[in-house]
């Protein structure tokens, strides 16, 4: 059994990194390069028991930080290596596919060779542009086999042809009036088309609504039938980020880990 055991993404045989056993626990328990990556490590991180990595993209005009945020008091803080690139790009958005996808390669490659992370539980998530830099990721088969996701987790990202079976967790908002009326419906397609789902599916209840702008949030999840691996539709009704259904919904964080945990 790998030293990690099941924490963070279900694994009960890790795959230690190349980096495993070469130092301990940053200062601080974080590595900062200004304007290019945040890698925030648990307090349980000591260099030599592989955890789980999650690859986390901010949404347009957010910092690197934004991930930080949003997973802070999560098992997702508390159980994974968290690597959080910065785009290339003015703006702070994922436009640039060559040279963002060049950055966030290298930064993979450079926590494997000098960290202790576990390669088969490597996970993406992102938000907005930064999803939609992640589902282009799984577009280029060779960019994606090179991170080796086990899984993803994008919300409210537009469709991109989709080039391996992925386990994946889609969320969007019912109404989010930042992506057109069939953006969510045409992303999802694209992941069942390559997890060669049917074109049925049964509600998903494993995820719960929760309380958000005074109101309770529908998670409005489906899982389609005969997948490959796990394909999971959340279209929710949360209408934060100014009111638009675009942001991470209040289910969000737990719903991503639980997925990635039952894989």
């Amino acid at each position: 059994m790998g030293a990690a055991g099941a924490s963070g993404g279900g694994s009960t045989n890790a795959k230690p990194s190349a980096g495993c056993g070469k130092s301990g626990r940053p200062a601080n328990g974080k590595v900062t390069v200004a304007n290019e990556e945040i890698i925030d490590f648990p307090a349980s991180y000591d260099g030599t028991k592989p955890m789980p990595l999650l690859i986390a993209l901010h949404a347009c005009g957010n910092p690197n930080t934004q991930w930080e945020g949003l997973t802070k008091g999560s098992a997702l803080e508390t159980e994974y290596v968290r690597l959080m690139p910065n785009t290339s790009d003015t703006g702070q958005c994922w436009s640039n596919y060559a040279n963002n996808s060049a950055r966030i390669l290298k930064q993979y490659d450079d926590v494997l060779a000098n960290y202790c992370v576990d390669t088969s539980r490597i996970f993406g998530v992102g938000h907005s542009s930064g999803a939609q830099m992640l589902v282009n990721v799984l577009s280029h088969k060779a960019d994606a086999q090179h991170l080796n996701f086990k899984a993803v987790a994008p919300v409210a990202a537009d469709p991109y042809n989709v080039a391996v079976t992925i386990p994946v967790l889609y969320i969007d908002g019912k109404m989010d009036n930042q992506r057109s009326a069939d953006s969510a419906k045409n992303a999802v397609a694209k992941f069942r088309t390559a997890n060669m789902c049917a074109d049925t599916s049964k509600p998903y209840t494993a995820i719960m609504g929760c309380q958000s702008s005074g109101m309770t949030v529908d998670p409005g999840c489906i899982i389609y039938d005969n997948c490959a691996v796990p394909t999971i539709w959340c279209a929710h009704n949360d209408p934060n980020y100014s009111g638009t259904q675009h942001g991470v919904p209040c289910f969000g964080i737990k719903a991503i880990y639980d997925f990635f945990k039952s894989l």
